[in-house]
């Protein structure tokens, strides 16, 4: 099988290490797999805004050329918020180059912000509901997405469709690797101590200034890592965490609580992992939410999560760990200091977490996926008579 597997492709967010792990073991189970990929988000840093309209087009329609879709037998699209790869279905069919070779979707995002928030437009917004509408096959995530996305487009419903969860960006081949601001922000010399961190950029749909009131309310030794980009930036935090950066600020009885502001590429992520003895995923609900792939990291490893409970992250964590309502600072505190301080509840959820590993496994994942391109290959195969 050839499959052109269309996503970002450059060094950081979150999209590109998953479509890397996905080609490699696509690749592993014998498919051709070729890339084609926009090389950043379509924002100028110069001017400090989204690309205008009409330069996203020119750089979609640029994109579009360097492959021909016909030559494969599937087309794996994926897309999140801000990619222009969301348009390149509309400029293929307006230069009938798709013919009859099936476009999976893969459903990253619920509602196409670049075009409803950063750059308004109204005929591009419903080209890429046209584009769900009429994929011949879609790829969720979880249960939450596809009731999100056939309530906001009720002809999504009638599109062949299968649910496979996001699996670990982390390489199943990579060493952990560490660097000394990392370590800094893990070490902490008190015994017994718990750690709790989160990787990831930082999102209106993250509620971290929640996670703050959390914490004063904990009784127990705590250590809490935040890393990823722009959690300097009190805008993009929704909360002032300067003084947190690279030097621990207590909060509570016994937390500690550290902010470290940078990318953490896949060895990094493998080394902040292991030395955690969960996951913490404080969110509030959220229009383009759907959940966390960096869940999988932290699962596919034996580590159990603590999250609050919005979108699929209850169908994501089932029994490994614990989902508490969002926006009660007061129950996740005590998930928190039961966690720490319930040695016989943590083993559980650690054995939960264990058990379910297998399901976020990249080569899992990719097995998933090619069992359902070949089922969509038979279907339009018989639908054209080819």
């Amino acid at each position: 099988m050839k499959v052109l597997l269309v996503g970002p492709e450059h060094a950081e967010g979150s999209l590109p290490p998953y479509l890397d792990v996905l080609a490699i073991h696509l690749r592993r189970l014998g498919v051709h797999v070729d890339r084609l990929g926009s090389a950043g988000v379509p924002y100028d840093e110069k001017e400090g805004q989204f690309l205008t309209v009409e330069r996203m087009l020119a750089d979609a329609s640029h994109l579009a050329i360097q492959a021909e879709p016909s030559a494969y037998d599937v087309v794996s699209l994926h897309f999140g918020n801000l990619e222009i790869e969301q348009l390149l279905p509309m400029i293929w069919h307006h230069q009938h180059r798709t013919g009859d070779v099936p476009v999976v979707i893969h459903v990253h995002a619920l509602d196409p912000t670049l075009f409803t928030t950063h750059r308004p437009n109204t005929q591009l917004r419903a080209s890429v509901d046209q584009t769900f509408a009429t994929a011949d096959a879609l790829v969720y995530f979880g249960d939450y997405g596809r009731r999100i996305l056939s309530t906001h487009l009720p002809d999504t419903t009638d599109v062949p469709s299968r649910t496979i969860p996001l699996p670990t960006t982390i390489p199943d081949d990579v060493n952990p690797s560490s660097n000394p601001h990392l370590d800094a922000a893990l070490h902490d010399s008190r015994p017994g101590v718990t750690k709790l961190t989160l990787s990831g950029y930082a999102a209106p749909w993250k509620d971290i200034s929640g996670l703050i009131k959390a914490l004063n309310l904990t009784r127990s030794q705590l250590r809490v890592v935040l890393a990823g980009p722009f959690w300097d930036d009190p805008a993009q935090a929704g909360a002032d965490l300067r003084a947190a950066v690279g030097t621990a600020v207590h909060l509570g009885r016994a937390a500690e609580f550290v902010v470290l502001p940078h990318y953490l590429d896949g060895p990094s992520r493998a080394a902040l992992v292991a030395d955690s003895h969960a996951g913490l995923f404080p969110y509030q609900p959220h229009a383009t939410f759907q959940g966390s792939g960096a869940i999988a990291d932290y699962l596919v490893a034996g580590r159990p999560i603590i999250a609050t409970d919005v979108a699929n992250m209850r169908e994501l964590i089932q029994d490994a760990g614990t989902a508490v309502p969002p926006g009660n600072p007061t129950a996740l505190a005590a998930t928190l200091d039961r966690l720490a301080l319930d040695s016989k509840h943590r083993s559980r959820l650690c054995e939960a977490a264990e058990a379910r590993s297998p399901q976020f496994t990249a080569a899992a994942h990719a097995a998933s996926c090619l069992s359902f391109y070949r089922e969509i290959v038979r279907r339009t195969s018989c639908r054209t008579g080819n």
